[in-house]
């Protein structure tokens, strides 16, 4: 009978040890799998030689074959200056300095006003640079008056003034709103004024000059700071009258327009001539920065459809015919931002800049509208998840659809259609890209299989013999495998997150609606939050458990013949069912928001928040405070339940023939299971959040090879001991050895199957990525 029961255990003990080593070789096998595809990734990853090379001077980059140059430089290898060189000017004011300008564009002196002045701080003269025929040359300076402020200039403009009083005020206009940064609202309000005064002027008058000084303004002020462009306040109305009037200065059949380009805004008129269908198309070409200069602004007026350029951010085609009798104009403005176009009903959040391109038509009749846009931003970070074309309505002040649809081709531009002209847009609504994590693999269900079974054996086998084991350790053992076996179900059938399945859906191919925000978070999966909160109270329950587990263990060896004090179980179930509890309810009535579920979860699994957008630690999400630090404290304390039992083990004259036969190694052995079981592991766990890649991978080797001897752990459990030995024998299965003289044999033995966590490399990396995030590296 005896060796009837000496074979059982010998075959589970087999088992065990097989199951324990096949686990172990998978971990490895997946370390040294994802080493080989991250080195072929790598390899592959490596530029290759292009044997067409762009040839790019002047440090201009080569993008699909085509150079890319800087605003200084253009041409086919950016080997052509686009500005003039550093000059000085002798003037009345002194010697005056001006920096490299670029064609097209004013430049400001170097000396500024007097401290004294009205003008302080502010640029003495101007200048432009322009280009004719290949030329590049440099315009006389104009010089301003230190003493004649925004304020005085906006009495002078609403006179009655000639051409060239008229031309005085505007250049004056541009140099005083040269600083946009440093201008008040009360100086944004004056200086739109005279821009929507002097262009009036400019349109009764002919103006040319007046005019493009008011465009140079207008670029200025778009830098201005961006909460002076409020919808409430009286900025805004006099904005939307500027916009109006820059359009009817374009139509204007009596001024020669041609195009003008400003670092944020582009003008460009076009004559039509009568009797025709014209396809004119307008491309804004990408650049290095977001500024305008003309060598990226291009004009095809012979186009029968929009063709699409990869190089372009945004395109418009209009098919316009002309009438027999006069000839028509077309006139298009591009703003590089949509400060003047303020909206009350969409809201931006993420501070994205829009353009907005217009068209407007004088003497023709309108065939159809279409626009590209192929906007910049991080789209590592973010993907447009909806857009909306949109128009300016002057009747409502702010964005409509009417007459407007929408589609996205198979490149991922956006497309607009209208069918008439005006302020057009598109609002962009962006959602983060996620990296929502795999499916869990073989290896990892077959792990978590064996934790649950494991885990399920213990707690049927700790409940049946409880009875006859008549050991106070039943409860707590129990405890901590139900904790366990929770936290590992959740983690199998909870851990994903469904929205992974719709990852960067698009919310609708065809309706054209006003978006109300620029961002979108992706739909509430109150499962998701509730498995998150669920795994979070059953982890720090495991955690708990365990401190309990090795403070039992430590009451025990200390009052070796005593029972332990009254209702200590009472306490201990307290603690270790409620503390959680009480975890779980602050970090959710303190972190969680029903429209904003992602301050307590994580999007990419069911999981606490822990980082902000830039993956760094965030205090103000629930990981930290909610459990990295409740764990960290309780993985010390089971430290030092550790040293005190490994101590006792160790140096205590236990009084026992079996403690007195035990051999130190039989003891530290002992004790080193007794390590796994309270700290080692998930100190472990802790330590592979270093970040330095040599130490990452050896403490990840040591991490996974706990773990999987954790997985499946055969140990002796005594059913029924002598009364002198049973209190403390049960729990150490180093002290256990042939009993001799006083101390009798077990009547019965049985197997227990322990399983702490799992040790697939998907495991591992759930806990080092999701659990653990954001541990700064000085760890």
């Amino acid at each position: 009978m005896i060796h009837g029961k000496c074979d059982r255990r010998l075959l589970v003990g087999v088992f065990c040890s097989l199951a324990t080593m096949c686990l172990w070789g998978a971990c490895f096998w997946q370390l040294a799998t994802k080493f080989r595809s991250d080195s072929s990734v790598f390899l592959s990853s490596l530029p290759t030689v292009n044997t067409q090379l762009c040839n790019c001077l002047n440090n201009g980059s080569c993008e699909n074959e085509i150079c890319i140059c800087s605003d200084e430089w253009k041409g086919d290898h950016c080997e052509i200056a686009n500005f003039c060189e550093k000059s000085e000017y002798n003037s009345s004011e002194g010697l005056l300095t001006f920096n490299q300008i670029l064609v097209g564009q004013y430049g400001y002196s170097k000396e500024e006003c007097g401290p004294n002045t009205l003008n302080a701080n502010i640029s003495k003269a101007t200048r432009l640079c322009t280009e004719k025929d290949g030329i590049i040359t440099l315009q006389n300076v104009i010089l301003t008056d230190c003493n004649e402020n925004l304020n005085h200039l906006t009495e002078k403009v609403m006179k009655h003034i000639t051409e060239e009083e008229l031309l005085k005020i505007a250049t004056a206009a541009q140099i005083l709103t040269s600083e946009p940064h440093e201008l008040t609202q009360e100086n944004i309000s004056f200086a739109a004024q005279i821009v929507q005064r002097v262009l009036n002027q400019s349109d009764i008058l002919d103006s040319f000059e007046a005019a493009f000084m008011a465009i140079t303004t207008i670029s200025q002020l778009l830098n201005a700071n961006e909460v002076s462009f409020d919808p409430t306040n009286n900025i805004f109305n006099i904005t939307q009258s500027v916009t109006e009037i820059l359009g009817d200065i374009l139509t204007d059949l009596e001024i020669d327009f041609d195009q003008v380009v400003q670092p944020n805004l582009a003008v460009s008129s076009i004559i039509l001539e009568s009797g025709m269908t014209h396809g004119i198309m307008l491309s804004i070409l990408k650049g290095f920065d977001d500024t305008l200069v003309s060598k990226r602004i291009e004009l095809n007026t012979n186009a029968s459809k929009l063709l699409l350029n990869t190089n372009a951010e945004v395109q418009i085609f209009v098919n316009v015919s002309t009438n027999h009798t006069q000839d028509g104009k077309l006139g298009f403005i591009l703003y590089q931002n949509d400060k003047f176009f303020k909206s009350k009903i969409h809201h931006s959040i993420n501070n994205q800049s829009r353009q907005v391109i217009s068209g407007n038509i004088a003497e023709g009749t309108l065939n159809g509208v279409e626009l590209l846009f192929n906007p910049k931003y991080n789209s590592t970070e973010y993907f447009i998840h909806d857009h909306a074309c949109v128009f300016w309505d002057y009747d409502v002040d702010d964005w409509n659809t009417a007459g407007c649809s929408k589609s996205t081709d198979e490149f991922g531009h956006l497309r607009c259609q209208c069918n008439h002209t005006t302020n057009f847009a598109v609002l962009m609504c962006f959602r983060r890209n996620y990296t929502y994590t795999k499916p869990l693999d073989i290896v990892s269900y077959v792990g978590c299989g064996f934790s649950i079974a494991g885990l399920s054996i213990t707690i049927a086998f700790q409940i049946i013999t409880r009875q006859a084991r008549k050991a106070s350790l039943t409860w707590v053992t129990v405890s901590l495998c139900t904790s366990m076996l929770m936290a590992n179900l959740i983690f199998v059938f909870g851990i994903n997150n469904p929205n992974a399945l719709n990852e960067k859906s698009a919310a609708n191919t065809t309706e054209n609606i006003i978006l109300p925000s620029d961002q979108s978070d992706p739909p509430e999966v109150y499962l998701c939050t509730a498995a998150a909160a669920i795994l979070h109270y059953f982890l720090m329950a495991t955690f708990t458990w365990s401190a309990l587990y090795g403070a039992q263990m430590y009451v025990l060896l200390v009052h070796v013949f005593k029972p332990l004090p009254r209702h200590f179980l009472i306490w201990i179930s307290v603690v270790g069912w409620g503390f959680p509890a009480v975890i779980v309810v602050i970090t959710l009535a303190t972190t969680y928001k029903a429209d904003n579920a992602l301050n307590y979860r994580q999007e990419e699994f069911c999981w606490l928040a822990g980082l902000d957008l830039h993956g760094n630690l965030d205090l103000s999400k629930p990981m930290l405070w909610g459990f990295l630090i409740p764990v960290g404290i309780l993985l010390i304390f089971n430290f030092v339940m550790f040293v005190l039992v490994t101590r006792l083990v160790l140096f205590k004259d236990h009084g026992t023939c079996s403690a007195k036969e035990a051999t130190s190694a039989k003891k530290m052995m002992g004790s080193l299971s007794v390590a796994t079981v309270l700290c080692l592991t998930w100190s472990m766990g802790y330590l592979t959040l270093i970040k330095h890649d040599e130490v990452q991978i050896i403490l990840s080797y040591i991490f996974c090879a706990l773990n999987a001897t954790q997985r499946l752990l055969p140990r002796n459990k005594t059913r029924l001991y002598s009364e002198d030995c049973q209190t403390e024998l049960v729990y150490f299965p180093a002290l256990r050895g042939p009993f001799k003289g006083e101390c009798s044999r077990p009547k019965q033995t049985a197997m227990t199957v322990y399983r702490y966590s799992s040790c697939s490399l998907l495991g591992r990396e759930y806990f080092k990525k999701s659990m653990l995030p954001g541990i700064p590296d000085f760890l």
